[in-house]
């Protein structure tokens, strides 16, 4: 489980909304509920599991080690 949440949940919805997708439209590429991403992006949820992430990193284009520079 990735813990910096907060972080994380952010460059989730800039990557998200730079690309102009929705949450919901997110979510069902993801194979996740909407409420989920929206708990990650406003850091409500304090844990994502490692396939989501990598999930989002595939979805986006970008490999897991780039996508945790942003964070780190």
């Amino acid at each position: 489980m990735v813990e910096k949440i907060d972080d994380i949940g952010f460059e989730i919805m800039k990557l998200r909304e730079n690309k102009n997708i929705s949450q919901e439209d997110l979510a069902i590429e993801l194979n996740i509920f909407q409420s989920k991403l929206s708990k990650i992006e406003s850091g409500k949820t304090k844990k994502i599991d490692i396939i989501t992430l990598i999930s989002i990193c595939h979805f986006f284009s970008i490999s897991l080690s780039e996508f945790l520079q942003y964070i780190l």
